[in-house]
């Protein structure tokens, strides 16, 4: 076909009727492949052989997939996951890149939450990779090809990269074993190089705000340690005293008592291994708005700066925290998560059961410290949706 077309270019006419045969010889070819072509093979393999629950997930550090298997075809799993590590093969890649694509417009490019994550985080971080967006951008997905795919997946996804928890009733011995026959002789593959750029101190409160035809809402995120550091525990019973149930200091202010929020939210990310965020989302109640709520949370950690909390309330709410993670570590699966996200992020599958240990420890004064340390003016970063309509009608008028 190649040589026909490049003999075509020095008519004046084009042979039609040799195109229509070409055309028609390649769409031949075609079907024919397509023949061969089975979509979704592999969750069919595993579904006929009662799995459940095959999916996958992708964050700032790693793609975790993740599959619920009866213990008799555990080797199966081994086999799949060996072939498709050792040999991939991309089919209907741009279908696929187009569902991302389409996932993308309706997470974060139309949705009011997604765009305001994604702008809190670029002002939060003006160097470091946790600024940019896990699934990229727009462009960067449309100018995605199956050789990128490919070759990036030939780097990164081999045996040296991959943490492998495996829960239920099977001998270690004969995983070992297993693991040793399907993945041995697979190439290592390379580990992704440590991310040396580090995010300067900040020295002021940045502020952004996104115009979006939506409900209110406010984002607010502090500079903290990676999860390795020793102020991790107190940083979790701060924020599980703030917003961790009905009796939480913002939870019980905000949505209850004051009546300016409907939703109060603490949490960290977007990633574990290198400084993050500390972060309080929130959703106003009409006629409220994110300033209310923003000084009201200013005010609650000002309270935290002065005065430590009692030590019953630091025991409530390790109590929760610890209940919390005993009802995840109490399925199979939830296990496998901990255990796998202790492994590589912490480098250790042990510090799974270590966190009690760390959280006992934590003393009202640490969470004074932490506050005083970390959840300050110079160290904020706020984040505000604001609807397009009131933002039109509050700019100056020429």
């Amino acid at each position: 076909v190649h040589d026909s077309v490049l003999a075509e270019r020095g008519r004046l006419r084009p042979d039609t009727a040799r195109i229509r045969v070409f055309e028609g010889r390649i769409a031949t070819l075609e079907d024919s492949a397509r023949t061969l072509l089975v979509p979704n093979e592999f969750d069919r393999i595993l579904s006929r052989n009662g799995a459940r629950g095959l999916n996958a997930t992708t964050a700032a550090e790693a793609t975790t997939y993740f599959v619920e298997l009866p213990s008799n075809r555990t080797e199966l799993w081994f086999a799949l996951e060996s072939d498709r590590m050792r040999s991939p093969v991309f089919r209907e890649f741009y279908t696929e890149r187009d569902v991302v694509m389409e996932e993308r417009r309706l997470r974060i490019d139309t949705s009011p939450g997604g765009k305001l994550y994604e702008a809190h985080l670029a002002a939060a971080f003006t160097i470091h990779p946790y600024g940019q967006p896990v699934a990229g951008t727009m462009s960067d997905l449309e100018s995605l090809t199956r050789r990128d795919v490919e070759d990036y997946y030939r780097r990164f996804y081999g045996p040296r990269n991959a943490t492998v928890a495996i829960v239920g009733d099977l001998d270690p011995d004969l995983l070992e074993r297993w693991a040793h026959r399907w993945f041995g002789d697979i190439p290592p593959g390379e580990i992704p190089p440590p991310v040396l750029t580090r995010e300067p101190p900040q020295t002021g409160t940045r502020r952004v705000e996104v115009l979006f035809d939506a409900q209110p809402s406010l984002r607010m995120g502090w500079h903290v340690p990676g999860l390795v550091h020793e102020d991790t525990p107190a940083l979790a019973i701060l924020g599980s005293l703030l917003t961790g149930g009905r009796s939480a200091r913002l939870q019980r202010r905000l949505v209850q008592e004051d009546r300016i929020a409907t939703f109060v939210s603490a949490g960290r990310g977007p990633g574990d291994r290198y400084p993050h965020l500390f972060t309080v989302d929130a959703t106003p109640r009409a006629p409220h708005g994110p300033a209310e709520i923003e000084a009201a949370v200013l005010d609650e950690l000002a309270r935290l700066a002065r005065t430590p909390p009692d030590s019953a309330e630091v025991a409530r709410v390790r109590i929760q925290i610890e209940s919390g993670r005993v009802r995840r570590l109490a399925s199979n699966l939830g296990l496998a998560f901990q255990l796998a996200e202790s492994a590589s992020a912490l480098g250790d599958w042990r510090e799974t059961f270590r966190l009690s240990d760390r959280l006992v420890e934590v003393t009202p004064e640490d969470i004074q410290r932490v506050v005083r340390r970390y959840l300050h003016a110079a160290n904020l970063t706020v984040a505000t949706l604001v609807p397009a309509d009131s933002a039109d009608a509050s700019a100056p008028r020429r």
